[in-house]
């Protein structure tokens, strides 16, 4: 890690531009935060700060969903909640079921700010390229929309906190569902 002196050196102020590794990232979309209860976090954002509404999925959601977990496949499942606030939509991840790295993150943590998400154009030669460098996938898998891919990296030693990838066929809204 770089320390605080030099950290921001490289980085440009303008996100949906930035350029890491030679990687071109396209815009920032989505905020992803590990809950222990997703019902009570949504009520309390919704009567505390007026957030909402708020849109419940549960995942996987279609029988051909694909996730893995360390490059292994896995069977979870996760309940989620979508709320779009201005350019950026939160994701609150209430893990059900299976091997993942929300259950990890909670149990480490209790919850919190588990990744920052960006869309890329073609996400397969992206994380080759982040391989060279050393950032692997920690999960992948389908997205709730179809044609959707995305994977999170084990980016967390050497920035942090985690990145998650995500390509979608098409023009993107941002938005993780409809």
């Amino acid at each position: 890690m770089t320390s605080a002196g030099n950290a921001g050196s490289g980085m440009t102020s303008n996100l949906s531009s930035a350029t890491v590794g030679g990687v071109q990232l396209k815009r920032l979309v989505q905020i992803g935060i590990v809950v222990a209860d997703r019902k009570r976090t949504t009520e309390l954002l919704t009567s505390l700060f007026g957030i909402g509404p708020f849109r419940f999925v549960e995942w996987p959601d279609r029988a051909e969903s694909k996730y893995a977990y360390r490059g292994v496949d896995e069977r979870i499942r996760i309940s989620q909640a979508f709320v779009q606030l201005g350019d950026v939509e939160v994701e609150l991840i209430q893990p059900v079921q299976g091997r993942n790295a929300y259950k990890d993150f909670l149990d480490e943590t209790g919850g919190g700010i588990h990744h920052v998400l960006f869309e890329v154009s073609d996400i397969d030669p992206v994380l080759r390229e982040l391989e060279k460098s050393g950032v692997t996938v920690l999960q992948s898998g389908t997205g709730i929309r179809p044609g959707t891919r995305w994977a999170l990296l084990d980016t967390k030693e050497l920035l942090g906190f985690l990145v998650e990838l995500r390509h979608r066929p098409g023009a993107s809204d941002g938005s993780s569902i409809s």
